[in-house]
């Protein structure tokens, strides 16, 4: 796990700027569950410029909420992928993630 998480520390250095660059070609819904508490990425930073990169982005803040919340509030993150996906396949069945 340790290499694994180096190498994608490394990569993201070297990549996230050619990354960033094609956020506006995203045309699927999406959304980012931040929690105001993450100590590992921060929000001001990381979270809330998004919204103004990816058009329609579903951005929810829980406040207390740290770095890992699918540990924490698990319901919560699975009702919020499930929003997501409803958008996303509006025209199609969700039954297959319930």
């Amino acid at each position: 796990h340790f290499h694994a998480t180096s190498t994608d520390v490394v990569a993201v250095e070297q990549d996230l700027g050619r990354i960033e660059l094609r956020y506006g070609e995203i045309a699927m819904p999406a959304g980012i569950l931040f929690g105001t508490a993450d100590r590992v990425i921060g929000m001001p930073i990381h979270g809330e410029p998004m919204r103004d990169r990816l058009k329609g982005l579903d951005f929810e803040a829980v406040d207390g909420l740290g770095h890992m919340p699918q540990f924490i509030d698990p319901e919560r993150v699975t009702a919020f992928i499930k929003r997501i996906a409803a958008r996303a396949f509006a025209t199609k069945s969700l039954s297959a993630i319930d």
